[in-house]
């Protein structure tokens, strides 16, 4: 998005700050706890523009005998347990299909999905009977005019999430909300979190998410020119009222600074534990999951004494390097000397 385009038209980028990033292998073992990220395809009946998928017409769709030979070639490699996604995977054709193949190999699945197939109670008690027990949500807001606005559809998607939360909830499903932070979402989520702890009680965990500009959406006015500093009062409220509310609540690209919390569990890129992603163009390759988090993320130099740094997501590179890192105040005590080793 161009500067005339910026919601904040007057700022103007910082001189090129000294950036790190942490080395992380590009492999790592499968044991019995990994999970690889398994795309059906970018398809998909919502049309959010802030999407992050890629919008490659070679990835919008891929046949179910393909499908079912990524599925062989993760059980091969070791992989009892694979997250499902899209696009959206509960559209695809060959969905149970697929399913069933993994089940056949002895291989659990989640989900990270729009919630709008689960509606319907006869999908989500066929989802639960094969051995679905937890899925990601993506709900950006309460209210069903920002929310169909976001999920570039009609209010009645908006509904039909909603009522795939209650479905999957009431079926037992651990469900975890996705919310995206953009301008038409931000200056109510605070009211979105005690909306939806009291719809769904403690049958949800809530997750708040930086926006990303690296996919066909990033260049959405909805999210280009929204910076740590504006939000970070929000983040904080949020976290106070979950701890009155008794709610879980979670975050994702948001560096220990911003949230005000040394300790705070960042699920980073990886939200719902992927250690491994399958390579959507190829299906034939498996990078590790914080290799690919810390590719797309930067430090500030003054990071390097930051006690966090180890557990820190940092912040997207693409956003480094268009504002700086100068929002980062990294917690450091009286005692340290040495840079912290990434």
């Amino acid at each position: 998005m161009d500067a005339a385009h910026s919601p904040h038209p007057g700022t103007t980028p910082p001189t090129a700050p000294q950036l790190f990033k942490k080395n992380i292998p590009d492999a790592a073992p499968v044991t019995a706890r990994s999970a690889a990220l398994f795309r059906f395809g970018e398809q998909c009946n919502n049309h959010c523009p802030m999407c992050s998928n890629t919008g490659d017409p070679g990835l919008f769709f891929h046949r179910t005998d393909e499908l079912l030979r990524r599925a062989d070639f993760l059980h091969g490699h070791g992989f009892r347990r694979v997250v499902v996604t899209g696009g959206e995977a509960t559209i695809h054709p060959g969905f149970w299909t697929v399913i069933e193949r993994l089940l056949g190999h002895g291989m659990v699945w989640d989900i990270n999905t729009h919630g709008r197939t689960f509606s319907d109670r006869t999908f989500t008690r066929r989802a639960v009977a094969n051995g679905l027990r937890r899925a990601i949500v993506s709900l950006h807001s309460h209210q069903p005019a920002a929310s169909a606005a976001i999920f570039g559809a009609g209010e009645a998607a908006h509904h039909e999430t909603v009522a795939g939360i209650e479905q999957l909830a009431d079926a037992g499903v651990r469900v975890m909300l996705n919310c995206v932070l953009t301008y038409l979402n931000r200056d109510h989520l605070v009211a979105y979190l005690r909306w939806g702890s009291e719809r769904f009680g403690g049958r949800v965990a809530f997750k708040f998410c930086f926006p990303s500009t690296i996919g066909k959406g990033g260049q959405w006015t909805g999210i280009g020119g929204i910076r740590y500093r504006d939000v970070r009062e929000t983040m904080r409220d949020l976290r106070a009222l979950a701890a009155r509310l008794n709610a879980r609540i979670f975050f994702e690209a948001f560096p220990h600074c911003i949230i005000g919390d040394p300790n705070l569990v960042n699920l980073g890129r990886s939200a719902f534990g992927e250690s491994h992603y399958l390579d959507d163009a190829s299906g034939d390759r498996v990078y590790a999951m914080r290799h690919i988090e810390a590719e797309l993320s930067a430090f500030g130099e003054a990071c390097r004494r930051c006690a966090a740094l180890r557990r820190c997501a940092g912040v997207p590179r693409a956003y480094a390097e268009r504002y700086g890192v100068d929002e980062l105040t990294p917690f450091v005590s009286a005692s340290d000397r040495e840079p912290t080793r990434a």
